[in-house]
């Protein structure tokens, strides 16, 4: 029975921020601050972070044949929980038609200071620091010169009371084309397909089908606008329920040195508004971004980071 007890406390602690109760919550972490202020959708032009978001998005790109992003995101908790950190290091490389990426992330979600025991009375302990960290790669090809495809795994290991570990695989598609001088994508697939356990337990994860895509076209000069949606659902297992989401964002480039950008997400315990700025200076760019969220006893949160194209 208390083993069992640890496990709800547990994700009870580690989840309280993303509004949402399935495991490993760093799965459901923005990938980027481009991808955060448009409402966390994925299907991204010149977004970089290409494991997380989607690897195909690097040949919607014209000058790319290296990226690397160091992306870092805070989450303020107020009185509730700790604070969370989280970090994330990515390296695409793109060789005509084929792409290679590979990242890593590791969220800080503090210490938890009291333990319980079997009937959730508080114990003395010396706490125990709660993180979760992922290694992904991933690899995307071109078929022709519209229609791509991907595939990323990933291991994952969580400690909160337990530690859990998981492996998954995701996959997906996504068709770019030009309709005068509109450019525009579709793109579907699933993530998470796989499995985690704890202790001699081992259950699946919840899976997320999603389809979305993305328009851009210019408006005056080198100005442009680019506005992308996104919808997905989670595949209800065990006790975790199905659950539904749809994001949009809008971005606004003036020659492609800054980018204005808001969005919005719905579903999933966690409706919210976004905002973001992208500069880009040279092959660097920088982008910041915000979240202030809707749904009550959500935390904010912050995101910043920076990509080099070679």
């Amino acid at each position: 029975m208390n083993k069992y007890l640890l496990i709800v406390v547990g994700c009870l602690v580690s989840c309280h921020a993303m509004a949402q109760g399935r495991p490993f919550p760093i799965t459901d972490l923005p990938s980027s601050p481009h991808s955060l202020s448009m409402g966390e959708t994925t299907t991204l032009r010149d977004g970089g972070c290409y494991v997380y978001t989607q690897p195909s998005n690097i040949f919607m790109t014209e000058d790319t044949s290296m990226r690397a992003d160091y992306q870092f995101g805070y989450i303020d908790n107020a009185e509730h929980v700790n604070n969370y950190t989280w970090h994330t290091l990515t390296m695409t490389w793109r060789r005509e038609k084929q792409a290679i990426c590979v990242g890593m992330r590791y969220l800080d979600m503090g210490k938890l200071e009291q333990n319980v025991d079997k009937d959730m009375n508080q114990v003395p302990g010396n706490g125990k620091c709660m993180r979760s960290f992922s290694f992904d790669m991933g690899y995307a090809l071109q078929l022709n010169s519209s229609l791509s495809v991907y595939a990323t795994a990933a291991l994952m290991s969580e400690r909160t009371l337990l530690t859990t570990n998981g492996c998954a695989l995701s996959t997906g598609a996504a068709y770019s084309s030009h309709w005068h001088n509109m450019a525009y994508t579709a793109a579907l697939g699933i993530r998470d397909v796989g499995f985690y356990s704890y202790q001699n337990t081992t259950k699946m994860l919840t899976p997320l089908v999603y389809i979305g895509g993305n328009i851009s076209l210019p408006t005056w000069g080198n100005q442009k606008l680019t506005v992308a949606v996104e919808s997905g659902a989670y595949v209800g297992n065990g006790r975790v329920k199905s659950s539904y989401t749809f994001s949009m964002g809008a971005a606004y480039s003036v020659c492609r040195y800054l980018s204005l950008r808001m969005g919005t997400h719905w579903g999933d315990e966690d409706n919210y508004m976004a905002y973001g700025l992208g500069t880009r200076l040279g092959k660097i760019t920088i982008e910041t971004a915000i979240k202030t969220p809707i749904t009550a006893n959500v935390g904010k949160m912050y995101m910043v980071g920076i990509g080099v194209n070679i």
